[in-house]
Protein backbone atom coordinates (compact mmCIF):
# COMPACT_ATOMS: atom_id res chain seq x y z
CA UNK A 1 0.00 0.00 0.00
CA UNK A 2 2.64 2.50 0.89
CA UNK A 3 4.29 1.12 -2.11
CA UNK A 4 1.47 2.54 -4.03
CA UNK A 5 1.25 5.46 -2.23
CA UNK A 6 4.88 6.80 -3.21
CA UNK A 7 4.22 5.95 -6.39
CA UNK A 8 1.40 7.80 -6.72
CA UNK A 9 2.81 10.46 -5.51
CA UNK A 10 5.70 10.39 -7.69
CA UNK A 11 3.26 10.47 -10.33
CA UNK A 12 1.82 13.01 -8.95
CA UNK A 13 5.14 15.01 -8.56
CA UNK A 14 6.45 14.25 -12.27
CA UNK A 15 3.54 16.22 -14.05
CA UNK A 16 4.12 19.22 -12.01
CA UNK A 17 8.21 18.99 -12.53
CA UNK A 18 7.69 19.15 -16.06
CA UNK A 19 5.14 21.98 -16.17
CA UNK A 20 7.59 23.59 -13.77
CA UNK A 21 10.86 23.23 -16.25
CA UNK A 22 8.69 24.30 -19.07
CA UNK A 23 7.65 27.47 -17.71
CA UNK A 24 11.33 27.82 -16.87
CA UNK A 25 12.21 26.95 -20.64
CA UNK A 26 8.98 29.89 -22.07
CA UNK A 27 10.55 32.21 -19.64
CA UNK A 28 14.11 32.07 -20.94
CA UNK A 29 12.74 31.52 -24.20
CA UNK A 30 10.35 34.93 -23.71
CA UNK A 31 13.87 36.40 -22.36
CA UNK A 32 16.20 35.77 -25.11
CA UNK A 33 14.04 36.78 -27.35
CA UNK A 34 13.31 40.02 -26.30
CA UNK A 35 16.72 40.31 -25.71
CA UNK A 36 17.60 39.68 -29.67
CA UNK A 37 15.05 42.10 -30.53
CA UNK A 38 16.67 44.68 -28.67
CA UNK A 39 19.64 44.25 -30.15
CA UNK A 40 18.65 43.80 -33.63
CA UNK A 41 16.45 47.19 -33.52
CA UNK A 42 20.10 49.03 -31.42
CA UNK A 43 22.01 47.62 -34.81
CA UNK A 44 19.91 49.33 -37.39
CA UNK A 45 19.52 52.29 -34.97
CA UNK A 46 23.22 52.58 -34.34
CA UNK A 47 24.26 51.84 -37.55
CA UNK A 48 22.11 54.72 -38.78
CA UNK A 49 23.33 57.37 -36.63
CA UNK A 50 26.97 56.37 -37.53
CA UNK A 51 25.60 56.84 -41.47
CA UNK A 52 23.66 60.23 -40.56
CA UNK A 53 27.35 61.59 -39.16
CA UNK A 54 28.89 60.63 -42.32
CA UNK A 55 26.53 62.61 -43.81
CA UNK A 56 25.39 59.23 -45.30
CA UNK A 57 20.95 58.51 -45.84
CA UNK A 58 19.46 56.64 -42.96
CA UNK A 59 18.83 53.15 -44.10
CA UNK A 60 15.10 51.49 -44.58
CA UNK A 61 14.27 48.20 -42.80
CA UNK A 62 13.25 46.03 -45.78
CA UNK A 63 10.79 42.89 -45.08
CA UNK A 64 12.41 40.85 -47.47
CA UNK A 65 16.13 40.83 -46.72
CA UNK A 66 14.80 41.17 -42.98
CA UNK A 67 13.56 37.75 -43.78
CA UNK A 68 16.73 36.58 -45.78
CA UNK A 69 19.17 37.22 -42.34
CA UNK A 70 16.57 36.20 -39.88
CA UNK A 71 16.79 32.90 -41.79
CA UNK A 72 20.50 32.38 -42.72
CA UNK A 73 21.33 33.73 -38.70
CA UNK A 74 19.07 31.27 -37.65
CA UNK A 75 21.10 28.36 -40.12
CA UNK A 76 24.16 29.40 -38.91
CA UNK A 77 23.39 29.19 -34.96
CA UNK A 78 21.92 25.63 -35.57
CA UNK A 79 24.47 24.36 -38.25
CA UNK A 80 27.25 25.78 -36.27
CA UNK A 81 28.33 26.65 -39.61
CA UNK A 82 29.93 30.30 -40.26
CA UNK A 83 30.95 32.34 -43.21
CA UNK A 84 28.97 33.93 -46.17
CA UNK A 85 28.99 31.39 -48.02
CA UNK A 86 28.00 28.36 -44.85
CA UNK A 87 24.85 27.48 -46.31
CA UNK A 88 26.23 27.28 -50.21
CA UNK A 89 24.78 30.42 -51.36
CA UNK A 90 25.80 33.70 -51.84
CA UNK A 91 24.03 37.05 -49.96
CA UNK A 92 22.56 37.67 -53.12
CA UNK A 93 21.16 34.69 -53.88
CA UNK A 94 19.72 34.14 -50.46
CA UNK A 95 18.04 37.83 -50.90
CA UNK A 96 16.15 36.49 -54.18
CA UNK A 97 15.01 33.44 -52.81
CA UNK A 98 13.02 35.52 -50.33
CA UNK A 99 11.92 37.89 -53.07
CA UNK A 100 13.77 40.79 -52.74
CA UNK A 101 14.57 42.20 -56.42
CA UNK A 102 17.70 43.30 -56.13
CA UNK A 103 20.45 45.74 -57.54
CA UNK A 104 22.75 45.66 -55.01
CA UNK A 105 23.46 42.92 -52.08
CA UNK A 106 26.19 43.37 -49.59
CA UNK A 107 26.35 41.06 -45.97
CA UNK A 108 28.19 41.52 -43.04
CA UNK A 109 28.01 38.95 -40.29
CA UNK A 110 29.55 38.33 -37.07
CA UNK A 111 29.33 35.79 -34.00
CA UNK A 112 30.09 36.02 -30.26
CA UNK A 113 30.96 33.33 -27.85
CA UNK A 114 30.08 34.27 -24.20
CA UNK A 115 31.98 32.82 -21.20
CA UNK A 116 29.28 34.86 -18.77
CA UNK A 117 26.68 36.63 -18.48
CA UNK A 118 24.90 37.59 -21.67
CA UNK A 119 23.95 41.15 -22.05
CA UNK A 120 22.25 43.34 -24.92
CA UNK A 121 24.96 45.81 -24.28
CA UNK A 122 27.67 43.74 -24.42
CA UNK A 123 26.38 41.83 -27.95
CA UNK A 124 25.90 45.44 -29.60
CA UNK A 125 29.12 46.76 -28.67
CA UNK A 126 30.86 43.42 -30.04
CA UNK A 127 28.75 43.53 -33.21
CA UNK A 128 28.15 46.93 -34.30
CA UNK A 129 31.95 48.32 -32.69
CA UNK A 130 33.52 45.12 -34.40
CA UNK A 131 31.86 45.82 -38.39
CA UNK A 132 33.24 49.46 -37.65
CA UNK A 133 36.27 48.78 -37.04
CA UNK A 134 37.05 46.39 -39.78
CA UNK A 135 37.49 47.66 -43.16
CA UNK A 136 36.05 45.59 -45.73
CA UNK A 137 32.95 45.81 -42.85
CA UNK A 138 32.97 49.39 -42.45
CA UNK A 139 32.89 50.00 -46.77
CA UNK A 140 29.31 47.99 -46.94
CA UNK A 141 28.59 50.53 -43.84
CA UNK A 142 29.35 53.70 -45.79
CA UNK A 143 28.34 53.05 -49.44
CA UNK A 144 26.71 55.70 -50.63
CA UNK A 145 24.68 53.52 -52.89
CA UNK A 146 23.01 51.39 -50.62
CA UNK A 147 19.15 52.29 -49.46
CA UNK A 148 17.99 49.45 -47.48
CA UNK A 149 18.71 46.99 -44.65
CA UNK A 150 17.94 43.74 -43.09
CA UNK A 151 19.04 42.95 -39.35
CA UNK A 152 18.96 39.34 -37.54
CA UNK A 153 20.43 37.76 -34.72
CA UNK A 154 20.20 33.99 -33.68
CA UNK A 155 21.19 31.43 -30.94
CA UNK A 156 20.33 27.91 -29.99
CA UNK A 157 22.34 27.57 -26.74
CA UNK A 158 22.19 31.45 -25.53
CA UNK A 159 25.90 31.10 -25.36
CA UNK A 160 26.42 31.71 -29.25
CA UNK A 161 24.99 34.30 -30.74
CA UNK A 162 25.09 34.96 -34.36
CA UNK A 163 24.61 38.05 -36.20
CA UNK A 164 23.81 39.08 -39.56
CA UNK A 165 23.49 42.80 -41.10
CA UNK A 166 22.39 42.92 -44.63
CA UNK A 167 22.59 45.87 -46.99
CA UNK A 168 20.60 46.57 -50.10
CA UNK A 169 19.62 48.48 -53.16
CA UNK A 170 16.28 47.11 -55.02
CA UNK A 171 16.21 46.76 -58.69
CA UNK A 172 13.80 49.49 -58.87
CA UNK A 173 15.65 52.14 -57.68
CA UNK A 174 18.44 51.74 -60.48
CA UNK A 175 20.57 54.54 -60.93
CA UNK A 176 19.26 55.87 -64.50
CA UNK A 177 21.99 58.63 -66.08
CA UNK A 178 21.88 60.23 -69.56
CA UNK A 179 25.09 61.79 -71.03
CA UNK A 180 24.47 64.39 -74.24
CA UNK A 181 27.42 66.08 -75.49
CA UNK A 182 26.96 70.02 -76.33
CA UNK A 183 30.47 70.10 -76.45
CA UNK A 184 30.32 70.64 -80.36
CA UNK A 185 33.49 68.26 -81.02
CA UNK A 186 33.36 64.25 -81.14
CA UNK A 187 34.23 63.44 -77.81
CA UNK A 188 35.67 59.47 -76.31
CA UNK A 189 33.49 59.13 -73.27
CA UNK A 190 35.06 56.57 -70.66
CA UNK A 191 32.50 54.81 -68.01
CA UNK A 192 34.11 53.07 -64.93
CA UNK A 193 31.34 51.26 -62.89
CA UNK A 194 32.36 48.55 -60.07
CA UNK A 195 36.18 48.47 -61.63
CA UNK A 196 34.42 47.81 -65.25
CA UNK A 197 35.52 50.16 -67.78
CA UNK A 198 34.13 50.60 -71.25
CA UNK A 199 34.86 53.01 -73.64
CA UNK A 200 32.09 55.27 -76.23
CA UNK A 201 32.88 57.57 -79.24
CA UNK A 202 30.43 60.02 -79.03
CA UNK A 203 29.73 62.51 -81.73
CA UNK A 204 28.15 66.01 -81.45
CA UNK A 205 24.64 65.98 -79.82
CA UNK A 206 24.07 62.39 -79.26
CA UNK A 207 22.99 60.96 -76.29
CA UNK A 208 24.18 58.08 -74.13
CA UNK A 209 21.85 56.53 -71.83
CA UNK A 210 22.53 53.75 -68.93
CA UNK A 211 21.46 52.29 -65.34
CA UNK A 212 23.65 51.36 -62.86
CA UNK A 213 23.38 49.63 -59.94
CA UNK A 214 26.63 51.15 -58.32
CA UNK A 215 27.99 55.04 -58.48
CA UNK A 216 29.59 55.37 -61.90
CA UNK A 217 32.97 57.68 -62.89
CA UNK A 218 33.25 59.75 -66.55
CA UNK A 219 36.17 60.21 -67.99
CA UNK A 220 36.81 62.80 -71.28
CA UNK A 221 40.36 63.70 -72.04
CA UNK A 222 40.74 67.48 -70.83
CA UNK A 223 38.21 67.03 -67.66
CA UNK A 224 38.19 66.47 -64.54
CA UNK A 225 36.37 63.27 -63.78
CA UNK A 226 32.52 63.40 -63.05
CA UNK A 227 31.12 60.94 -60.74
CA UNK A 228 27.55 60.39 -60.30
CA UNK A 229 25.70 58.09 -57.30
CA UNK A 230 21.93 59.50 -57.95
CA UNK A 231 20.15 59.43 -60.98
CA UNK A 232 20.28 62.28 -63.50
CA UNK A 233 21.06 63.79 -66.99
CA UNK A 234 24.22 64.81 -67.41
CA UNK A 235 25.69 67.86 -70.17
CA UNK A 236 29.09 67.35 -71.51
CA UNK A 237 30.37 71.14 -72.10
CA UNK A 238 33.15 72.44 -74.06
CA UNK A 239 33.71 73.72 -70.48
CA UNK A 240 33.21 70.61 -68.04
CA UNK A 241 30.17 68.56 -67.04
CA UNK A 242 26.58 70.36 -66.37
CA UNK A 243 23.45 68.87 -64.49
CA UNK A 244 20.23 69.04 -66.48
CA UNK A 245 18.04 70.71 -64.64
Amino acid sequence: MRGWLVLGQLLLVAPLMAQEEARTVEAESKDNGQLVTQVEEAIVKQINDYREKKELRRLELDDELQATAKKFAAFMAESGKYGHHADGKTPAQRAKEAGYEYCVVRENIAYRTNTGEVTAESLIDIFVQGWIDSPPHHENIVAKHITQTGVAVATTDQTTYYAVHLFGRPKSAQIEISVLNRSGKAKTLSIETNESVDDFEMPPRTTVSMKRCFPTTFRVDGLDAKTVDESMELILTKDGWEVAE
